[in-house]
């Protein structure tokens, strides 16, 4: 075998491959399979090619030249009729006509080969090769200028035409397309030096071979005619096996004279144990290069992208929903450096999808805002749950003409994006990230994709849960008003008591200081009548004064209670505190029906926490512990029952504890696991208890100061809780 042999050999393999490939992997339009009738007209010139290098007769290496001319006549008209396509240029008519003018070439090349290329004459000792020069056939030159000058250099004229004006995928797609198509039309042309007398070894039949490596590189890193495949593997697969089995080949047809003298008729062993020999080296071979020809591709890929695995990972610790999605913003556009990121969550009651979080873009008053959840934007990712690609997109347009398509075009160019990731939980849509273009320009890599798929899944459960922690806060929030609302509610006696107490007392000592000064009006004129008028109205309406006072504090307590503390962290006096839990339970209970003993150390220190969150827990445990012992002195019915409730505080290293004990009823033991479940209540009455006292001590206590809230009981006999507190800032931070 010779060279021009193993070029047609090689030429066979690489563009059957890729006809194959772009059948298969690539998506069914005219355009894909315009490219795949290329390569196979390719092929069949490679196999031609092949044949007539090893063809020792004229008259056959005649028949195999007829052969590979059908690829020779059909390429280049194919190869005009994809760029019209894959450009979207409406040229008909002159494809039609190439495609009449390509039969009459095809009759002609099978009815009159001799009188359509002319003769063939023994060329470089090797093959029979075509002597145009001969005959100098007119009809031959005719076909060879209209089509591998005239459409040809048209095709290229279009295909650059439209690269300047391209952007983007297309661009990157447009320039690796031109680079394969120089490679692979320089090799028809330097073959045809021979023909027309130059003495030039046809070696540029290679070149043909090599133009699908190139398309082959395009696929795998810029999706080439939206074939997604990873066809490096494929590629190299080929190269790797078509080396393997055609080397033992080679040998077997190129030197069998020179086997024969060596090993007589024993020859054919050599060429066996080298193909054994190659066969098993060849899976290593195939996995080094695969390995190396991936990491090359995709080196920067694989450098952000492992930076998105590690933060995606991450993302689902945070529980802030703005600064998980800023945090998200962030990351993308710095790793991948992208021009702008956008995120866009579920609105469900207004049904659409809202912007939240942008980075590196115009100002977000600017951005489009909302996308309705019944475009078909929307419906489309709802369908095929896998990132959506602008260029892709448009490409389908052009091809398809479909109505859909073009609708997501126009949604996909309002919000000015490259990129769509769909973030799903289960079958539910519950955000897009939008990307904008690379600042490198590149576009998005099929590995990129698949990244990308694994950040959206990743940022769909990190979005979820930080929705579910804000809805749980206002959830939180919600129970803390309804129980203050609750507890308000069983105050109104006691309140409206105490209040028309102080008010009715002000009424009496007003009227009195005005009978006084109207009984002594007369006798002012004596000495020092006047002087005790004025003592006795001044004590008066001091009186007045410290009523006034205390019906002040009283209220001001009531809205310290009702309201959201909002004074933060400070110091606290566990006496202060206490006091003012046991004010504001002197609204609600009877404080004579209860003892209240205090065993406090030395050395009680002050409390980091929320003056107002703390006074809450008390009141609440306070009124709890009333309850309990009013309904044991009301169902057991004990001579000499006195409740009792005592509360002791000791310090235990940098934290306090405080425990309140009381002499009730105390929990049965069935109950004793739901205590603290929201709207569980043991008392007697729901009029009495919500359910949701506890509840929102372990809330403040746990939550809101990191503290401990331990809580035990025996039946009949008591209650005890006790409460762990941080006792300074430092030591709250170090549970933060």
């Amino acid at each position: 075998m010779n060279i021009f042999g193993i070029s047609g050999l090689f030429t066979f393999f690489t563009c059957i491959a890729m006809s194959v490939i772009v059948l298969s992997k690539g998506n069914k339009t005219i355009t894909s399979r315009i490219w795949a009738a290329v390569c196979l007209t390719a092929a069949i010139w490679g196999i031609g090619s092949f044949n007539i290098a090893n063809s020792k007769l004229k008259m056959d290496a005649m028949f195999w030249w007829q052969f590979g001319y059908v690829g020779v006549i059909l390429t280049p008209v194919l190869y005009f009729h994809f760029v019209c396509e894959y450009i979207n240029v409406k040229q008909n008519k002159l494809i039609i006509f190439s495609y009449l003018l390509a039969g009459v070439f095809l009759c002609v090349n099978i009815l009159k080969p001799f009188e359509f290329f002319g003769d063939l004459t023994y060329m470089f000792n090797e093959f029979y090769y075509v002597d145009w020069m001969k005959d100098r056939n007119i009809l031959w030159l005719i076909f060879y200028l209209v089509f591998y000058w005239i459409l040809l250099l048209y095709s290229f004229v279009l295909l650059l035409k439209s690269f300047y004006y391209s952007y983007g995928l297309q661009r990157q797609q447009m320039k690796y397309f031109i680079l394969g198509s120089t490679v692979g039309w320089l090799g028809p042309h330097g073959q045809y030096l021979a023909y027309l007398g130059v003495d030039f070894y046809p070696i540029s039949n290679f070149l043909i071979a090599i133009y699908p490596i190139i398309m082959g590189y395009a696929i795998v890193k810029y999706r080439l005619m939206d074939i997604t495949l990873a066809v490096t593997r494929t590629g190299l697969f080929v190269l790797v096996y078509a080396t393997v089995l055609g080397i033992p080949f080679a040998i077997a047809f190129g030197w069998q004279p020179q086997l024969r003298a060596w090993f007589g008729e024993s020859w054919w062993v050599f060429p066996l144990v080298s193909s054994t020999i190659l066969a098993t080296l060849g899976p290593f071979i195939y996995l080094y290069l695969q390995t190396k020809a991936e990491a090359r591709l995709f080196q920067e890929q694989h450098r952000y992208q492992s930076i998105l695995r590690k933060a995606s990972l991450g993302m689902g610790r945070i529980k802030d929903l703005k600064r998980l999605l800023n945090l998200i913003v962030q990351i993308v556009t710095r790793t991948v450096r992208i021009e702008h990121c956008e995120i866009y969550l579920l609105d469900e009651a207004n049904e659409q999808f809202v912007l939240k979080a942008s980075k590196n873009a115009k100002p977000i008053n600017e951005l489009h805002q909302v996308i309705p959840v019944h475009s078909m934007l929307i419906h489309h990712l709802r369908k095929i749950k896998e990132p959506l690609v602008f260029e892709e997109v448009k490409q389908r347009a052009l091809d398809y003409g479909d109505d859909r398509f073009i609708a997501i075009r126009e949604d996909m160019q309002t919000i000015e994006n490259e990129l769509i990731l769909p973030t799903f939980v289960e079958h539910r849509l519950i955000a897009l990230i939008s990307l904008g273009r690379m600042k490198s320009g590149k576009p998005y890599g099929q590995s990129d994709l698949v990244v990308f798929s694994i950040l959206a899944n990743q940022s769909a459960l990190a979005i979820e849960n930080a929705q579910f922690y804000e809805d749980m806060k206002k959830t939180h929030e919600q129970l803390f008003k309804a129980e203050k609302m609750a507890t308000i509610g069983t105050m109104a006696d006691g309140l409206s008591h105490q209040i028309n107490n102080r008010l009715h007392a002000m009424g009496f000592i007003a009227g009195d200081a005005l009978d006084t000064i109207n009984l002594c009006r007369d006798r002012l004129h004596k000495d020092g009548e006047a002087e005790k008028v004025l003592e006795d109205v001044t004590y008066a309406l001091d009186r007045i004064q410290d009523n006034v006072r205390r019906g002040g504090e009283i209220v001001e307590g009531l809205l310290k209670y009702t309201r959201k503390g909002q004074q933060g962290f400070v110091e606290v006096e566990l006496e202060k505190l206490l006091a003012a839990a046991l004010e504001m339970a002197s609204f609600k209970i009877r404080m004579s029906m209860l003892k209240i003993e205090k065993h406090f150390g030395d050395d009680i220190p002050v409390i980091y926490g929320n003056f107002t969150q703390l006074q809450e827990v008390f009141f609440n445990l306070i009124d709890n512990a009333y309850d309990a012992m009013m309904q044991r002195k009301e169902e057991l019915e004990e001579e000499g029952y006195h409740a009792k409730l005592d509360i002791y505080a000791t310090r235990k290293g940098k934290q306090l504890e405080v425990i309140l004990k009381d002499n009730g009823m105390g929990v049965k033991q069935e109950d004793m696991k739901k205590l603290f479940t929201p709207f569980f209540t043991t008392k007697l009455s729901s009029r009495k208890g919500t359910g949701l006292g506890l509840y929102v001590i372990r809330q403040l206590i746990e939550e809101s100061h990191k503290g401990k809230v331990i809580f035990t009981s025996e039946y009949k006999v008591g209650s005890q809780t006790r409460l762990i507190l941080p006792i300074n800032q430092e030591e709250l931070n170090i549970q933060n």
